[in-house]
């Protein structure tokens, strides 16, 4: 056997020609240098016209493992619950750098592309340019994604509708560039807060007689930091500001609770996060209402 058997987590139908997200029920953990392809079973292709959309998870993926299934045949499918659908390969990739070079070395295929081998008459490929509708932020800003409205259906990535956030519900509090109507609320909060003030007041001695501040603490631009996380002060309204920003996605839905954390905790930082966060996703009536049995608490 080649690769890792995939089971179905519950019984799905699939109609003739659609296809379905289905389900595994395991998550996995792959090493640095690998990725994982979901590849299809070959008797299943053959004899019922089942084949796998999309198929590459990154090795820094941990979320749940589910599969496309596409029904190319002329009767609809029935996935039976802990039948095989797929399989799975891990394979190492070549994460070496690139080089900008001005000239590529002269081969005898050059760019004659797709049917160079052949004798039939040269091909060309007509590239119709799809305006974005969709990003996905990172703080670093120079590995945003961009998709198109045909990438929804054929992306793999997009297929791990987990880790999607829409940047129209981010809520204004962007990774790392925060905008200043955030910041200004920030700065708003911190004149409320008596217990930053009285530290803020330590941070500032520390840094005019200069001394080290105490461990994990910066104070950038007139703000605090915290393991470089801006630090949110008590203030209920700022904190379900974020908490909104982060949790809803019209794209995703609603992030279950250890997505959230892992969301807000890139960039932000307040006493008892966690707690916090676990409350208001526990408060979420979408949340509760579309998570499936398996997460319910």
């Amino acid at each position: 056997m080649a690769g890792h058997n995939l089971y179905a987590l519950a019984d799905v139908l699939i109609p003739p020609r659609g296809q379905k997200l289905v389900g595994t029920g395991i998550a996995i953990g792959i090493p640095q240098g690998t990725y994982a392809r979901i590849a299809p079973r070959s008797g299943l292709a053959y004899k019922e016209s089942i084949g796998i959309g999309g198929g590459v998870i990154d090795a820094d993926y941990t979320g749940g493992v589910k599969v496309i299934i596409l029904n190319d045949g002329k009767k609809s499918y029935q996935v039976q619950e802990a039948g095989r659908i797929a399989q799975m390969i891990i394979k190492k990739i070549d994460m070496s750098g690139m080089m900008e070079v001005d000239h590529l070395q002269i081969t005898d295929g050059g760019n004659k592309g797709f049917g160079r081998t052949d004798l039939s008459p040269k091909r060309t490929i007509a590239v119709e340019q799809v305006p974005p509708i969709m990003c996905q932020l990172y703080a670093d800003s120079s590995q945003n994604k961009l998709f198109s409205e045909s990438d929804i259906r054929r992306n793999p990535w997009l297929t791990q509708e987990e880790v999607i956030v829409s940047s129209a519900m981010i809520s204004k509090a962007l990774l790392q560039e925060y905008e200043l109507e955030l910041l200004e609320e920030v700065r708003e909060a911190s004149r409320k807060d008596l217990e930053w003030l009285s530290r803020e007041a330590t941070l500032k001695e520390l840094i005019t007689r200069g001394k080290e501040l105490p461990t994990n603490w910066q104070y950038k631009d007139g703000f605090p930091y915290v393991k470089s996380r801006l630090y949110i002060h008590a203030n209920d309204a700022l904190k379900t500001k974020i908490a909104k920003g982060c949790h809803d996605s019209k794209v995703a839905g609603h992030f279950r609770m250890e997505k959230t954390i892992e969301i807000i905790m890139r960039d932000f930082y307040w006493k008892g996060l966690t707690e916090w966060i676990n409350d208001y996703v526990r408060s979420c009536d979408e949340y509760q209402h579309n998570k499936s049995p398996r997460h319910a608490r």
